[in-house]
């Protein structure tokens, strides 16, 4: 019996304990594949803070090329002028020149033969004279013509200055609207990288959010496990306890019933004239070997209302309502009372009544559902043994099975409930029994 109870202890927890393992790792899976999640959006968005501080590098030293040659336009800008006011001051003397050139022109033409060479040499008063008078007109003439050639010179020099330096303006005009159409662009690359950048963002507390829960469900699923294994510790340790106590009992009962043996068999030797039979030794021979039938002697304690303790020894082990299920399958309330004691131990009807379920569930095990007159319902379940079926009549202390744990269940135990409805509208078994 130990050795079957052993191993229905062994595999009920470990059916108890894969969902809690089986929940544990989907929720590590889920928390690793949201890390995963998070390195690849981390890395993404390194990615995209590097590709944007390469964008403001660009951007800057664009910036600083635009002012280098905004600089030097702005320097060919001033020569400019200064050589367009060198010209327009040049020009000016030019006309001056050519105006007084003209004036000693007409001055010449006026005079005719005055100032032609022919004139000069006959009018001259001697060789010498006129030969002077020649070099005075050929030198004012080779003046005028030098001065005209030095302000052609001049102007043309100017001319072609200004020609290269429009030239250079143009390149630089047209450098500077390609830096500018150039920035403008990385400029709104970088903009478009920042709104990237906080899409990313967004997406990263995301996934960090949902690994926050993830991580939150499987602390409170540790929680919960911790809870779930204290509690069968202390089932468990309740139900030693009521085993004990009543494999005490039943030594107790044992030895006070070979004690009242002994006390028959002597009795007629101390006694022979006695004539009145001895009823219990009678009975006590008449009765089977089993200890059920031994126990069904001690009849439970009945309350006012009627109903009596299912159980010989009432050892609580659990009480009725909130509490954490020890196996985490039945939800966070119990709908019952359980009694502690040893398997096999007998469980007698608390009230009259029909049965109306002797059966076996997942759940419930061996169980025994009876339907009382008063329209109440009583519960035994998780039992070794069935001594009753469905559609009999039981009276009050009939035993319907012995004690075990069967279905889901953390020990050997029996789990008495009572309700006004078949299986719904549970209420508190302790008022009932006078607990």
């Amino acid at each position: 019996m130990k050795k079957k109870l052993l191993l229905t202890l062994s595999f009920i927890l470990l059916v108890n304990a894969a969902p809690i393992s089986a929940s544990a790792e989907d929720i590590d899976q889920k928390i690793d594949s949201q890390t995963k999640k998070i390195e690849e959006i981390v890395k993404t968005e390194q990615d995209a803070k590097e590709y944007l501080a390469s964008l403001e590098s660009e951007i800057e030293t664009i910036e600083t090329e635009y002012q280098t040659v905004l600089s030097e336009k702005q320097k060919h800008e001033k020569e400019m002028n200064k050589l367009n006011s060198d010209i327009a001051t040049l020009e000016k003397k030019i006309e001056k020149r050519n105006d007084q050139l003209n004036a000693q022109a007409r001055v010449t033409q006026t005079n005719n033969e005055q100032d032609s060479v022919l004139n000069v040499v006959l009018n001259a008063e001697s060789i010498s004279d006129a030969i002077s008078k020649m070099l005075a007109v050929n030198t004012l003439v080779t003046a005028n013509n030098d001065i005209l050639t030095a302000q052609k010179e001049d102007k043309d020099e100017l001319d072609t200055l200004k020609v290269s330096l429009t030239k250079t303006l143009a390149t630089l005009e047209k450098k500077t609207e390609e830096l500018e159409e150039k920035e403008a662009a990385l400029t709104e690359a970088k903009l478009e990288q920042n709104v990237k950048i906080n899409e990313i963002s967004a997406a990263l507390a995301t996934e960090k959010a949902e690994k926050d829960k993830f991580v939150k469900q499987k602390e409170e699923a540790a929680k919960k496990k911790e809870a779930q294994l204290k509690a069968i510790a202390e089932e468990k340790k309740k139900e030693a306890q009521a085993r004990a106590i009543a494999e005490k009992q039943a030594k107790e009962q044992a030895a006070k019933e070979q004690q009242a043996q002994a006390s028959a068999k002597t009795a007629p030797a101390e006694q022979p004239a006695a004539s009145v039979p001895d009823t219990t030794t009678a009975t006590n021979d008449d009765a089977p070997a089993s200890s059920d039938d031994t126990q069904n002697a001690v009849t439970p304690p009945t309350s006012s209302g009627g109903w009596a303790t299912p159980v010989s020894s009432m050892i609580v082990t659990s009480g009725f309502g909130g509490r954490e299920d020890p196996t985490g399958i039945s939800g966070s309330f119990h709908d019952g009372i359980d009694f502690g004691g040893a398997s096999g131990t007998p469980i007698m009807a608390s009230r009259g009544g029909e049965v109306v379920s002797a059966n076996y569930s997942g759940m419930a095990g061996n169980h025994v559902v009876i339907k009382h007159d008063n329209g109440y319902y009583s519960y035994y379940l998780h039992m070794s043994s069935l001594s009753v079926a469905a559609g009999q009549s039981v009276s009050a202390g009939q035993t319907l099975g012995g004690m075990g744990t069967t279905g889901n269940s953390t020990g050997v135990h029996l789990h008495f409930s009572i309700s006004t409805g078949l299986w719904s509208g549970f209420v508190n078994p302790a008022p009932f029994l006078g607990l």
